[in-house]
């Protein structure tokens, strides 16, 4: 868990401790998705689907404000492709200003132009992976998207930047989970992984694996192992045993999602996360105010809980888990370099 670096991180985390005694809202971690436009069509994401109206760029700084002023200590920016968006670099460099920890996800296909301009202002990037070149160009439908990403990998560590990798988990990939923490290993970069869904803002639609606890176990036992092997493993212990509960995680009703953490959609509706996203009439900050919106948060009703990784080591950090806060404190270094065995 980020203090985020000085000025308003550092105050929003002093806050922090206070409304977790207490049980006060606060939004510390705040995703924004800036875009659900994409240049990929993935073939487990359907979120160019559901492109749409966005916000300004003035909302965006707007909302950068108001939710700092009201305990906010992180800030994501996440698609679609956040960078199709040109104000990206400008929102970010924002938010740093602010004295927030920020974090860029990207499926790193233009972020060559923009990496050295962002070097001071992210901490933390995270970049799509979805196992080994042939997986990965096959599942982006996208020759030459493998070969950026690692390049980008290696770039944003070179420049200081704690560097991360996410792999959307299916039928296409689980047994390939080895080998992307190997690569992990010889880049030095913070692998995660999280099961796919047959649709990004729907939790009861399911998951793309036909036997989804199988995967799960599968996934679970390969982390475990590469964690075993010395591997630079990003997802903390207590989301593997999570894991292995699946496909069920427990309880959205439970989840601290909408009470320290949600996420700010394109069109500046606040949701506690995207797979919620259309289980209720949530407020709008371009309307209400951004800290208003999040204060006025209806509670998320009873689910099944999800598998998405941030989602999943943010409710853990808040729950005030002892492996997710550790595993959260050692991933703002960068991963060691390690090789293969």
């Amino acid at each position: 868990m980020s203090t985020g670096g000085g000025g308003g991180g550092l105050r929003n985390t002093a806050r922090l401790g206070w409304a977790l005694v207490t049980r006060q809202r606060l939004p510390y971690s705040i995703n924004f998705i800036v875009t659900n436009r994409c240049n990929f069509r993935c073939v487990y994401c359907d979120a160019p689907d559901h492109a749409g109206d966005e916000l300004t760029t003035a909302d965006f700084r707007r909302a950068l404000d108001e939710l700092t002023a009201a305990g906010m200590a992180r800030a994501s920016f996440s698609g679609g492709e956040a960078l199709l968006r040109d104000d990206t670099p400008e929102l970010i460099e924002h938010a740093k200003a602010l004295g927030l920890f920020v974090s860029l996800n990207s499926n790193a296909f233009t972020l060559e132009p923009v990496i050295q301009r962002l070097a001071p202002s992210l901490d933390l990037v995270m970049l799509s992976l979805d196992g080994p070149e042939d997986v990965h160009d096959k599942v982006r439908r996208q020759p030459g998207s493998y070969a950026r990403v690692v390049a980008m990998l290696a770039r944003a560590r070179a420049l200081g930047i704690s560097t991360t990798a996410i792999t959307v988990i299916g039928p296409w990939n689980v047994e390939r989970i080895p080998e992307v923490l190997t690569l992990a290993s010889e880049l030095g970069f913070w692998a995660y992984f999280q099961p796919a869904y047959r649709s990004c803002f729907d939790v009861d639609g399911g998951f793309a694996a036909s036997e989804p606890a199988d995967t799960f176990r599968r996934m679970a036992d390969a982390i475990e192992e590469g964690r075993a092997r010395g591997r630079p493993v990003g997802v903390s212990p207590a989301f593997v045993r999570r894991l292995r509960a699946g496909p069920e995680f427990g309880d959205c009703a439970d989840c601290t999602a909408g009470h320290y953490f949600a996420t700010v959609m394109p069109d500046g509706t606040i949701v506690p996360c995207h797979l919620t996203s259309g289980r209720a009439t949530y407020p709008n900050g371009r309307e209400l105010g951004f800290a208003r919106a999040f204060a006025a948060l209806p509670a998320v009703g009873p689910g099944p809980g999800c598998a998405i990784s941030p989602y999943q080591e943010s409710d853990l950090i808040f729950q005030l888990d002892p492996s997710a806060i550790v595993a959260a404190l050692r991933h703002m270094r960068p991963a060691p370099v390690t090789g293969r065995p």
